[in-house]
């Protein structure tokens, strides 16, 4: 019995046909996107940012039949009440099976419905989807801080700031993806201190876009609280503050500008703005800093939040080491999916993490957000990153927190590596 997957692909609307041949047959193989969920447990992945708080997967309540769940790339749970077909992903999860082997065991059926809902897939378009939910520019390229707990404090970067019109066509083929929620201005910089701020503010008011402004608020003037006010376009203003005491801050940020940033916080908060406030740091320092914080600024109707901090794979050493090394099969991270890093030149790269920005895979002005992240060089990138493709010793996701199986913020737990 054969299943053919060209007539199945094509009866799903605006889907190319996943057909594959190897040895004389189609080959499948599960998608590593998907994660198994048990009902009535808690769910195996969650969806963790520094500002929005956690999200979780939605479905439907379960009837009293189903016997598990499947959680894609929407977030969404599928129930199932037929446990061959958990049976059947995992069977294709490690490696590409024969599909008339597969139909043969599973049943014709089951097969050509997974195929349908691209839980199976031929191996060369596996890690060829995405879904942005998030466009992260790199609008400066420098930072006025040299805070203990970033790269920065040991490699700072030239200055370099995005040309406008580099930025407004970063911005036209982010609005056209249509999934984007917001677009963010920082990596390892400093958003305000960049002269085109006020501009780059009303690009975004024209095509839509919401701003979540990470910010030290040192350069926060008021004329770009104005502008933020004015243009509606900002969904969370971020501001870094490790510490509430001068001193302390002064040593951990290796900065002056204590008075700026409070002085400029205080406007925006007094400007009606929502404000966050990420404490970072480890340890009993962390403890203590989140709790002065808090009371200085929660009274103010400001949320306050300790941060995921880390050592950006390996780049922040001292108290900040995590000295992660992942072996073998690498097993999926959320952010070269939805999430599009693009850099001063217009460069997009791997992740939050690619300080060095080392894994690149195109330039902005070389075509569509879609045709960039469907290339060649994005799925290889991204296979490597789910362990479809084996990843070099020196790959930066091996020295990573977001690969290790117990991180509780994991996007994916895919089949193949969890069960």
């Amino acid at each position: 019995m054969t299943v053919d997957l060209v007539t199945v692909c094509r009866a799903k609307e605006g889907t190319r046909p996943r057909s594959v041949r190897g040895a004389g047959e189609d080959l499948l193989q599960t998608s590593p996107y998907l994660t198994h969920v048990a009902p009535g447990a808690d769910p195996p992945v969650i969806y963790l940012t520094d500002t929005f708080g956690p999200a979780f997967p939605e479905g439907d309540v379960p009837s009293a039949d189903v016997v598990f769940g499947i959680v894609g790339l929407d977030r969404r749970i599928v129930w199932q009440d037929d446990p061959q077909v958990l049976e059947l992903l995992r069977a294709a999860a490690p490696e590409a099976q024969a599909a008339a082997g597969l139909a043969a065991r599973f049943g014709a059926g089951r097969v050509a419905a997974a195929v349908a809902r691209d839980w199976l897939q031929a191996p060369t378009d596996l890690c060829r989807d995405y879904r942005l939910v998030s466009g992260e520019i790199e609008v400066t390229a420098h930072c006025n801080w040299g805070c203990r707990f970033c790269p920065v404090a040991t490699d700072p970067k030239p200055r370099r700031t995005m040309p406008m019109d580099l930025f407004e066509e970063v911005i036209a083929k982010l609005a056209a993806v249509g999934t984007i929620d917001y677009v963010t201005f920082q990596f390892f910089n400093e958003p305000t201190l960049d002269k085109h701020f006020t501009d780059r503010v009303q690009v975004l008011a024209q095509y839509g876009m919401q701003l979540a402004l990470y910010s030290n608020a040192s350069a926060l003037t008021q004329d770009k609280i104005d502008a933020l006010v004015r243009h509606g376009v900002l969904r969370h203003l971020i501001v870094n503050m490790p510490s509430a005491d001068e001193h302390e801050f002064a040593e951990l940020t290796a900065s002056k500008s204590y008075p700026h940033t409070v002085r400029n916080l205080q406007a925006a908060i007094d400007a009606g703005l929502r404000v966050q406030i990420v404490v970072n740091g480890v340890g009993e320092g962390l403890a203590r800093n989140l709790d002065a914080v808090t009371r200085r600024y929660q009274p103010l109707g400001v949320e306050v939040f300790p941060s995921l901090t880390c050592d950006r794979a390996g780049d922040v050493g001292g108290p900040y080491a995590q000295d992660v090394r992942i072996e073998g099969r690498l097993t999926g991270c959320g952010w070269p999916v939805q999430h599009a890093n693009i850099s001063v030149a217009g460069d997009l790269f791997l992740c939050c993490n690619d300080y060095y920005q080392r894994e690149t895979f195109g330039n902005i002005r070389d075509g569509s957000i879609d045709e960039l992240m469907t290339s060649d060089a994005a799925v290889s990138l991204r296979q490597r990153v789910f362990g479809v493709a084996e990843a070099a010793e020196d790959f930066l996701c091996r020295r990573c927190h977001n690969q290790q199986p117990d991180f509780p913020g994991r996007d994916f737990r895919p089949i193949a590596t969890f069960g």
